[in-house]
Protein backbone atom coordinates (compact mmCIF):
# COMPACT_ATOMS: atom_id res chain seq x y z
CA UNK A 1 0.00 0.00 0.00
CA UNK A 2 1.27 3.48 -0.93
CA UNK A 3 0.25 6.89 0.33
CA UNK A 4 -0.29 9.18 -2.69
CA UNK A 5 -1.05 12.30 -0.66
CA UNK A 6 -3.15 13.28 2.33
CA UNK A 7 -6.22 11.01 2.69
CA UNK A 8 -5.49 9.09 -0.55
CA UNK A 9 -3.91 5.61 -0.60
CA UNK A 10 -3.06 3.22 -3.44
CA UNK A 11 -3.24 -0.57 -3.07
CA UNK A 12 -1.18 -2.38 -5.71
CA UNK A 13 -2.53 -5.78 -6.74
CA UNK A 14 -0.04 -8.30 -8.09
CA UNK A 15 -0.01 -11.99 -8.95
CA UNK A 16 -3.27 -13.87 -8.54
CA UNK A 17 -6.34 -12.16 -7.13
CA UNK A 18 -8.33 -14.91 -5.43
CA UNK A 19 -10.39 -15.21 -2.27
CA UNK A 20 -7.18 -15.88 -0.32
CA UNK A 21 -6.21 -12.19 -0.53
CA UNK A 22 -9.46 -10.93 1.00
CA UNK A 23 -8.03 -10.68 4.51
CA UNK A 24 -4.99 -8.77 3.24
CA UNK A 25 -7.19 -6.33 1.33
CA UNK A 26 -9.42 -5.69 4.33
CA UNK A 27 -6.37 -5.30 6.56
CA UNK A 28 -4.89 -2.71 4.19
CA UNK A 29 -8.23 -0.89 4.14
CA UNK A 30 -8.35 -0.84 7.93
CA UNK A 31 -4.81 0.50 8.13
CA UNK A 32 -5.62 3.24 5.62
CA UNK A 33 -8.80 4.10 7.55
CA UNK A 34 -6.81 4.43 10.76
CA UNK A 35 -4.61 6.93 8.93
CA UNK A 36 -7.67 8.93 7.88
CA UNK A 37 -8.02 7.71 4.29
CA UNK A 38 -10.97 9.04 2.31
CA UNK A 39 -10.07 7.57 -1.08
CA UNK A 40 -8.61 4.13 -1.87
CA UNK A 41 -7.25 3.40 -5.35
CA UNK A 42 -6.91 -0.24 -6.46
CA UNK A 43 -4.15 -0.62 -9.04
CA UNK A 44 -4.67 -3.69 -11.28
CA UNK A 45 -1.66 -3.00 -13.53
CA UNK A 46 0.43 -5.92 -12.25
CA UNK A 47 -2.37 -8.44 -11.86
CA UNK A 48 -1.61 -11.64 -13.77
CA UNK A 49 -4.81 -13.67 -13.35
CA UNK A 50 -8.15 -13.39 -11.66
CA UNK A 51 -10.76 -16.13 -11.20
CA UNK A 52 -14.30 -15.59 -9.99
CA UNK A 53 -13.38 -15.87 -6.31
CA UNK A 54 -11.38 -12.66 -6.62
CA UNK A 55 -14.58 -10.71 -7.23
CA UNK A 56 -15.74 -11.48 -3.72
CA UNK A 57 -12.59 -9.89 -2.30
CA UNK A 58 -13.31 -6.70 -4.25
CA UNK A 59 -16.93 -6.59 -3.07
CA UNK A 60 -15.87 -7.19 0.53
CA UNK A 61 -13.46 -4.27 0.23
CA UNK A 62 -16.17 -2.11 -1.34
CA UNK A 63 -18.49 -2.85 1.59
CA UNK A 64 -15.75 -1.93 4.07
CA UNK A 65 -15.09 1.34 2.21
CA UNK A 66 -18.79 2.17 2.09
CA UNK A 67 -19.12 1.64 5.84
CA UNK A 68 -16.11 3.92 6.39
CA UNK A 69 -17.56 6.53 3.97
CA UNK A 70 -14.57 6.13 1.67
CA UNK A 71 -14.47 6.24 -2.14
CA UNK A 72 -13.06 3.25 -4.02
CA UNK A 73 -11.40 3.76 -7.41
CA UNK A 74 -9.87 1.21 -9.79
CA UNK A 75 -7.08 1.80 -12.32
CA UNK A 76 -4.94 -0.29 -14.63
CA UNK A 77 -7.72 -2.58 -15.84
CA UNK A 78 -6.82 -4.11 -19.18
CA UNK A 79 -9.34 -5.19 -21.80
CA UNK A 80 -10.24 -8.45 -20.10
CA UNK A 81 -10.66 -7.02 -16.62
CA UNK A 82 -12.75 -4.11 -17.88
CA UNK A 83 -15.06 -6.71 -19.41
CA UNK A 84 -15.22 -8.55 -16.09
CA UNK A 85 -16.04 -5.36 -14.19
CA UNK A 86 -18.83 -4.58 -16.66
CA UNK A 87 -20.52 -7.99 -16.76
CA UNK A 88 -20.26 -8.39 -12.97
CA UNK A 89 -21.74 -4.90 -12.47
CA UNK A 90 -18.76 -3.80 -10.35
CA UNK A 91 -18.34 -0.64 -12.40
CA UNK A 92 -21.65 0.59 -10.94
CA UNK A 93 -20.12 0.89 -7.48
CA UNK A 94 -16.40 1.29 -8.14
CA UNK A 95 -15.26 4.24 -10.25
CA UNK A 96 -12.87 3.08 -12.98
CA UNK A 97 -10.16 5.37 -14.37
CA UNK A 98 -7.82 4.71 -17.28
CA UNK A 99 -4.69 5.67 -15.35
CA UNK A 100 -3.41 6.27 -11.85
CA UNK A 101 -2.84 9.93 -12.72
CA UNK A 102 -6.49 10.44 -13.66
CA UNK A 103 -7.67 8.70 -10.49
CA UNK A 104 -5.43 10.87 -8.32
CA UNK A 105 -6.63 14.01 -10.07
CA UNK A 106 -10.23 12.96 -9.45
CA UNK A 107 -9.38 12.24 -5.80
CA UNK A 108 -7.82 15.69 -5.44
CA UNK A 109 -10.92 17.35 -6.91
CA UNK A 110 -13.17 15.26 -4.68
CA UNK A 111 -11.33 16.28 -1.53
CA UNK A 112 -11.33 19.93 -2.59
CA UNK A 113 -15.07 19.94 -3.32
CA UNK A 114 -16.72 16.88 -1.71
CA UNK A 115 -20.24 18.01 -2.63
CA UNK A 116 -19.48 18.14 -6.37
CA UNK A 117 -20.20 14.89 -8.26
CA UNK A 118 -17.17 13.00 -9.54
CA UNK A 119 -16.07 13.63 -13.11
CA UNK A 120 -15.83 10.15 -14.56
CA UNK A 121 -14.00 10.05 -17.90
CA UNK A 122 -15.25 7.79 -20.70
CA UNK A 123 -14.00 4.26 -20.19
CA UNK A 124 -10.90 3.37 -22.17
CA UNK A 125 -9.18 0.06 -22.65
CA UNK A 126 -5.55 -0.88 -22.40
CA UNK A 127 -3.94 -1.32 -25.82
CA UNK A 128 -2.55 -4.80 -25.12
CA UNK A 129 -3.01 -7.69 -22.76
CA UNK A 130 -0.90 -10.72 -21.95
CA UNK A 131 -1.57 -14.20 -23.30
CA UNK A 132 -2.21 -15.41 -19.74
CA UNK A 133 -4.88 -12.78 -19.22
CA UNK A 134 -6.37 -13.49 -22.63
CA UNK A 135 -6.79 -17.20 -21.84
CA UNK A 136 -8.16 -16.50 -18.37
CA UNK A 137 -10.82 -14.06 -19.50
CA UNK A 138 -12.19 -16.54 -22.05
CA UNK A 139 -13.75 -18.28 -19.06
CA UNK A 140 -15.81 -15.16 -18.30
CA UNK A 141 -19.16 -14.16 -19.74
CA UNK A 142 -19.37 -11.23 -22.13
CA UNK A 143 -21.19 -8.12 -20.90
CA UNK A 144 -24.93 -8.13 -21.60
CA UNK A 145 -27.42 -5.30 -21.33
CA UNK A 146 -30.43 -7.61 -20.88
CA UNK A 147 -30.75 -11.38 -20.79
CA UNK A 148 -31.98 -13.14 -23.90
CA UNK A 149 -33.02 -16.80 -23.95
CA UNK A 150 -31.72 -18.55 -27.06
CA UNK A 151 -33.53 -21.82 -26.30
CA UNK A 152 -36.16 -22.95 -23.80
CA UNK A 153 -35.44 -26.39 -22.33
CA UNK A 154 -38.38 -28.80 -22.38
CA UNK A 155 -40.61 -28.37 -19.34
CA UNK A 156 -39.27 -24.96 -18.27
CA UNK A 157 -41.78 -22.16 -17.66
CA UNK A 158 -39.49 -19.40 -18.99
CA UNK A 159 -40.61 -16.55 -16.75
CA UNK A 160 -38.81 -13.63 -15.12
CA UNK A 161 -35.57 -14.07 -17.08
CA UNK A 162 -36.04 -12.80 -20.65
CA UNK A 163 -35.22 -9.09 -20.85
CA UNK A 164 -34.01 -8.82 -17.25
CA UNK A 165 -30.80 -7.07 -16.24
CA UNK A 166 -28.21 -8.83 -14.11
CA UNK A 167 -28.06 -7.83 -10.44
CA UNK A 168 -24.87 -8.41 -8.46
CA UNK A 169 -24.21 -7.84 -4.75
CA UNK A 170 -23.96 -4.09 -5.30
CA UNK A 171 -27.47 -3.96 -6.78
CA UNK A 172 -29.33 -5.86 -4.04
CA UNK A 173 -31.41 -4.49 -1.16
CA UNK A 174 -30.70 -6.53 1.96
CA UNK A 175 -27.76 -7.23 4.20
CA UNK A 176 -24.68 -8.49 2.38
CA UNK A 177 -23.69 -12.03 3.41
CA UNK A 178 -20.88 -14.32 2.43
CA UNK A 179 -21.90 -17.92 3.09
CA UNK A 180 -19.61 -20.88 2.53
CA UNK A 181 -20.70 -24.52 2.45
CA UNK A 182 -18.10 -27.22 1.88
CA UNK A 183 -17.84 -30.98 2.02
CA UNK A 184 -14.80 -33.21 2.39
CA UNK A 185 -15.04 -35.99 -0.20
CA UNK A 186 -13.99 -39.10 1.68
CA UNK A 187 -12.06 -42.02 0.26
CA UNK A 188 -11.62 -40.55 -3.19
CA UNK A 189 -8.67 -39.75 -5.41
CA UNK A 190 -10.67 -37.40 -7.61
CA UNK A 191 -8.92 -34.18 -8.62
CA UNK A 192 -10.68 -30.78 -8.40
CA UNK A 193 -10.88 -30.78 -12.21
CA UNK A 194 -12.74 -34.09 -12.18
CA UNK A 195 -15.12 -32.93 -9.44
CA UNK A 196 -16.05 -29.75 -11.33
CA UNK A 197 -16.45 -31.62 -14.63
CA UNK A 198 -18.96 -33.96 -12.97
CA UNK A 199 -20.67 -31.08 -11.19
CA UNK A 200 -21.22 -29.15 -14.42
CA UNK A 201 -22.82 -32.18 -16.06
CA UNK A 202 -24.96 -33.06 -13.05
CA UNK A 203 -26.58 -29.72 -12.19
CA UNK A 204 -30.17 -30.91 -12.88
CA UNK A 205 -29.61 -34.20 -10.98
CA UNK A 206 -28.41 -32.47 -7.81
CA UNK A 207 -31.60 -30.46 -7.36
CA UNK A 208 -33.39 -30.43 -4.00
CA UNK A 209 -36.98 -31.71 -3.86
CA UNK A 210 -39.53 -29.46 -5.62
CA UNK A 211 -36.81 -27.45 -7.36
CA UNK A 212 -36.14 -27.94 -11.06
CA UNK A 213 -33.00 -26.68 -12.84
CA UNK A 214 -33.00 -26.41 -16.65
CA UNK A 215 -29.56 -25.81 -18.21
CA UNK A 216 -29.55 -25.26 -21.97
CA UNK A 217 -27.91 -27.54 -24.51
CA UNK A 218 -24.59 -25.68 -24.18
CA UNK A 219 -24.39 -26.62 -20.49
CA UNK A 220 -22.38 -24.63 -17.97
CA UNK A 221 -20.52 -22.26 -20.28
CA UNK A 222 -20.03 -18.46 -20.06
CA UNK A 223 -23.26 -16.51 -20.75
CA UNK A 224 -25.38 -19.69 -20.68
CA UNK A 225 -28.68 -19.49 -18.81
CA UNK A 226 -30.06 -21.98 -16.30
CA UNK A 227 -33.83 -21.65 -15.84
CA UNK A 228 -35.31 -22.48 -12.44
CA UNK A 229 -38.81 -23.54 -11.39
CA UNK A 230 -39.35 -24.14 -7.69
CA UNK A 231 -42.01 -24.62 -5.06
CA UNK A 232 -41.37 -22.61 -1.88
CA UNK A 233 -43.34 -21.96 1.33
CA UNK A 234 -44.38 -18.68 -0.30
CA UNK A 235 -45.65 -20.40 -3.44
CA UNK A 236 -44.17 -21.20 -6.86
CA UNK A 237 -41.33 -19.17 -8.32
CA UNK A 238 -39.87 -19.14 -11.82
CA UNK A 239 -36.53 -17.46 -12.33
CA UNK A 240 -33.04 -18.33 -13.54
CA UNK A 241 -29.34 -17.53 -13.40
CA UNK A 242 -26.57 -16.76 -15.89
CA UNK A 243 -23.17 -18.44 -15.96
CA UNK A 244 -20.77 -15.61 -15.14
CA UNK A 245 -17.61 -17.72 -15.04
CA UNK A 246 -16.79 -21.30 -16.03
CA UNK A 247 -13.27 -22.54 -15.33
CA UNK A 248 -11.65 -25.90 -14.75
CA UNK A 249 -11.89 -25.75 -10.95
CA UNK A 250 -14.91 -23.51 -10.42
CA UNK A 251 -17.96 -21.93 -12.02
CA UNK A 252 -20.05 -18.96 -10.91
CA UNK A 253 -23.71 -18.14 -11.46
CA UNK A 254 -25.11 -14.59 -11.34
CA UNK A 255 -28.71 -13.60 -10.63
CA UNK A 256 -31.09 -11.44 -12.67
CA UNK A 257 -33.39 -8.74 -11.33
CA UNK A 258 -36.30 -10.32 -9.44
CA UNK A 259 -34.36 -13.32 -8.14
CA UNK A 260 -34.61 -13.83 -4.36
CA UNK A 261 -30.96 -12.86 -4.03
CA UNK A 262 -28.80 -10.39 -5.91
CA UNK A 263 -25.29 -11.71 -6.24
CA UNK A 264 -23.12 -14.66 -7.14
CA UNK A 265 -22.94 -18.35 -6.27
CA UNK A 266 -19.56 -19.99 -6.88
CA UNK A 267 -19.17 -23.76 -7.09
CA UNK A 268 -15.56 -24.87 -6.65
CA UNK A 269 -13.29 -27.76 -5.75
CA UNK A 270 -9.82 -27.77 -4.26
CA UNK A 271 -7.31 -30.06 -2.57
CA UNK A 272 -6.14 -29.42 0.96
CA UNK A 273 -4.28 -31.64 3.40
CA UNK A 274 -4.41 -34.60 1.07
CA UNK A 275 -8.21 -34.38 0.74
CA UNK A 276 -10.44 -33.06 -2.05
CA UNK A 277 -13.20 -30.63 -1.11
CA UNK A 278 -16.29 -29.40 -2.94
CA UNK A 279 -17.58 -25.97 -1.98
CA UNK A 280 -20.48 -23.60 -2.58
CA UNK A 281 -19.90 -19.95 -1.73
CA UNK A 282 -22.69 -17.39 -1.88
CA UNK A 283 -22.05 -13.66 -1.85
CA UNK A 284 -25.37 -11.87 -2.12
CA UNK A 285 -28.02 -9.60 -0.68
CA UNK A 286 -31.76 -10.23 -0.62
CA UNK A 287 -33.11 -8.75 -3.83
CA UNK A 288 -35.82 -6.54 -2.32
CA UNK A 289 -37.57 -5.76 1.01
CA UNK A 290 -40.01 -8.67 0.70
CA UNK A 291 -37.23 -11.16 0.09
CA UNK A 292 -35.21 -9.67 2.98
CA UNK A 293 -38.16 -10.25 5.31
CA UNK A 294 -38.57 -13.80 4.02
CA UNK A 295 -34.89 -14.58 4.55
CA UNK A 296 -35.01 -13.30 8.12
CA UNK A 297 -38.10 -15.35 8.94
CA UNK A 298 -37.17 -18.69 7.38
CA UNK A 299 -35.31 -18.27 4.12
CA UNK A 300 -31.81 -18.59 5.56
CA UNK A 301 -32.56 -22.04 6.98
CA UNK A 302 -34.14 -23.07 3.70
CA UNK A 303 -31.07 -21.89 1.81
CA UNK A 304 -28.82 -23.86 4.16
CA UNK A 305 -30.91 -26.93 3.40
CA UNK A 306 -30.60 -26.39 -0.37
CA UNK A 307 -26.80 -26.24 -0.43
CA UNK A 308 -26.49 -29.04 2.10
CA UNK A 309 -28.60 -31.19 -0.23
CA UNK A 310 -26.59 -30.20 -3.33
CA UNK A 311 -23.22 -31.03 -1.76
CA UNK A 312 -24.46 -34.30 -0.26
CA UNK A 313 -25.99 -35.31 -3.61
CA UNK A 314 -22.74 -34.40 -5.39
CA UNK A 315 -20.74 -36.61 -3.05
CA UNK A 316 -23.16 -39.46 -3.72
CA UNK A 317 -22.88 -38.83 -7.47
CA UNK A 318 -19.10 -39.15 -7.10
CA UNK A 319 -19.47 -42.40 -5.21
CA UNK A 320 -18.45 -41.07 -1.83
CA UNK A 321 -19.80 -39.13 1.15
CA UNK A 322 -18.86 -36.43 3.64
CA UNK A 323 -20.07 -33.96 6.23
CA UNK A 324 -21.12 -30.47 5.16
CA UNK A 325 -19.56 -27.57 7.04
CA UNK A 326 -21.02 -24.06 6.98
CA UNK A 327 -19.51 -20.66 7.62
CA UNK A 328 -21.33 -17.32 7.40
CA UNK A 329 -19.98 -13.77 7.51
CA UNK A 330 -22.06 -10.60 7.56
CA UNK A 331 -20.11 -8.18 5.37
CA UNK A 332 -22.57 -5.28 5.42
CA UNK A 333 -25.42 -5.13 7.97
CA UNK A 334 -27.04 -2.11 6.35
CA UNK A 335 -30.01 -2.20 3.98
CA UNK A 336 -29.72 -0.38 0.66
CA UNK A 337 -32.98 1.54 0.78
CA UNK A 338 -32.39 3.16 -2.59
CA UNK A 339 -32.83 -0.36 -3.99
CA UNK A 340 -36.24 -0.88 -2.36
CA UNK A 341 -37.95 -0.51 -5.73
CA UNK A 342 -36.34 -3.79 -6.81
CA UNK A 343 -39.62 -5.25 -5.54
CA UNK A 344 -41.12 -4.28 -8.91
CA UNK A 345 -39.20 -7.20 -10.45
CA UNK A 346 -39.96 -9.70 -7.66
CA UNK A 347 -40.08 -13.09 -9.43
CA UNK A 348 -42.14 -14.70 -6.65
CA UNK A 349 -44.95 -12.14 -6.93
CA UNK A 350 -44.89 -12.19 -10.72
CA UNK A 351 -44.99 -15.99 -10.81
CA UNK A 352 -48.04 -15.97 -8.55
CA UNK A 353 -49.72 -13.40 -10.79
CA UNK A 354 -48.97 -15.62 -13.79
CA UNK A 355 -50.41 -18.59 -11.91
CA UNK A 356 -53.66 -17.57 -10.14
CA UNK A 357 -54.86 -21.15 -9.62
CA UNK A 358 -51.83 -22.20 -7.52
CA UNK A 359 -52.18 -18.91 -5.65
CA UNK A 360 -55.82 -19.60 -4.77
CA UNK A 361 -54.96 -23.17 -3.80
CA UNK A 362 -52.19 -21.92 -1.53
CA UNK A 363 -54.52 -19.42 0.17
CA UNK A 364 -57.28 -22.02 0.52
CA UNK A 365 -54.82 -24.54 1.94
CA UNK A 366 -53.60 -22.10 4.57
CA UNK A 367 -57.10 -21.02 5.59
CA UNK A 368 -58.25 -24.64 5.57
CA UNK A 369 -55.53 -25.57 8.02
CA UNK A 370 -56.46 -22.64 10.24
CA UNK A 371 -60.16 -23.60 10.26
CA UNK A 372 -59.37 -27.24 11.06
CA UNK A 373 -57.15 -26.14 13.91
CA UNK A 374 -60.01 -24.07 15.33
Amino acid sequence: MRKAFAYVYIIDLAGELTSSVQDALLSASEQASNDGARVLVLNFSHLVYKNSSGLKSIVALHSRCKAAKQHLFAVGLNVGYQKIFEVAQLNQGITVYASEAEALQAAHELLEAPDVPLRTPPSRVAPTQSAVTNRATHAWADPVDRLKIAEIPAGARNRNVEGRRLFGPLQGFGQLWQKTYRISLRNTNLTPHEVIATWKQSVPKLKPPKKLFYPGSVGITPNALVLIDAQTPGGPISTGVMVLYAGAESFTLMTPAGHPEAGWVTFSSYAEGGCTFAQVQVMARAGDPLYELAFRLAGCKLQDGIWNHVLTALAEQLGTSGDVQMDKTLLDPKLQWRRAWNIWYNAQLRTLLYSPIPLFRSINKRFGRKNRAE
